[in-house]
């Protein structure tokens, strides 16, 4: 037994490593072509990052505790592949797109750390354009800060708890829940969302509560949003539509979004057509109702299962300010 027992330590680290996986990857968007917005519409020719989704780079892993009981880690950041600089945007955190770890088994998964809002990842399921913060007119109108921002906070929440179902029929449910952690203060956020995904139908609903975050203020110190949408695929289209309210406090921000769209495959599947239209109509206590119309038409082919090229059209209008139009070409590569 004695001269087993070297053998047996030497093998331990082995065992070890066979119950555990970590990969790499991430995605590489860059487009070029003439982008201008109803908030900028001076129109300016460029090379961008980040077209169909931002730009990212990630790490992950699981290990096999046993019974069915796994530990995770998930941490990724943005990056601007047009400059290869580093975030969304200058000063960023290295890791703000996902920084957490946390067990998963039979109960779902529960994690803590730096982790994407549950609303936006729903959001971006539920449209023809998918999470693309620059193209889709619901994401441009609802997230992006230069298409509206109708809903404040960030894309993902830093300080957060989170627990995710695993699938009971064909159904998901997800809730979190995120500190301010100021002294004194109870400004923290929560967001659930429950999603159906069927062979054919998909349906989303959900609401968040945000009291910290980018866009929050003393004129602004809370908002609540609520979403609700649904996708048919007919297989030969699949059609996509949603509604969302947003409401603030204080300044009595009140906003609401209709969105319509529709994709079609070609090419057995390589290719599709996506169409997507979105009307944002906001008020607030010193400022008139106003709305914004968004559309965006566009073809998207797969040349591989991990690259495509695109082509986009965008056209935004605010009803009471100017307009702009959006012409680009772009390609996307999986890693």
């Amino acid at each position: 037994m004695k001269r087993l027992l070297p053998a047996i330590t030497l093998l331990l680290p082995v065992a070890a490593s066979a119950q555990t996986q970590v990969n790499i990857y991430g995605v590489v968007d860059a487009y070029a072509g003439r982008t201008a917005t109803a908030s900028a519409p001076q129109a300016v020719n460029a090379v961008n990052s980040g077209g169909m989704i931002t730009s990212y780079y990630g790490f992950s892993g699981t290990e096999a505790l046993g019974g069915g009981l796994k530990a995770q880690f998930q941490i990724e950041g943005f990056f601007r592949g047009d400059t290869g600089e580093a975030g969304r945007f200058p000063g960023e955190a290295i890791f703000a797109r996902n920084a957490n770890v946390g067990l998963a088994g039979e109960f779902g998964m529960v994690r803590m750390g730096r982790i994407a809002n549950p609303l936006f990842v729903a959001a971006g399921q539920i449209n023809p354009f998918g999470p693309s913060t620059r193209f889709s007119p619901l994401i441009n109108q609802i997230y992006t800060a230069a298409g509206g921002n109708a809903t404040l906070g960030d894309t993902g929440w830093s300080n957060s708890i989170q627990y995710a179902s695993n699938p009971v029929y064909d159904t998901t449910f997800v809730a979190q829940y995120s500190l301010g952690e100021q002294p004194g203060a109870h400004n923290n956020n929560w967001a659930a969302v429950a999603k159906y995904v069927g062979k054919e139908l998909a349906v989303t609903v959900g609401g968040v509560n945000v009291r910290f975050g980018p866009g929050l203020s003393a004129a602004v110190p809370e908002q609540r949003t609520y979403l609700a949408a649904a996708a048919y695929d007919f297989k030969v289209v699949k059609l996509f539509a949603s509604y969302s309210d947003h409401q603030a406090k204080v300044s009595e921000r009140d906003a609401h979004s209709v969105q319509a769209g529709f994709t079609i495959p070609t090419h057995g599947g390589a290719g599709r057509w996506m169409v997507a239209w979105s009307r944002l109509t906001e008020k607030a206590k010193v400022v008139p109702e106003f709305h914004r119309d968004t559309g965006a038409a566009g073809y998207d082919y797969n040349l591989s299962p991990r690259t495509d090229v695109y082509a986009v059209l965008m056209y935004d209008k605010i009803s009471n300010a100017s307009k702009g139009n959006t012409y680009v070409a772009g390609i996307r590569h999986r890693f």
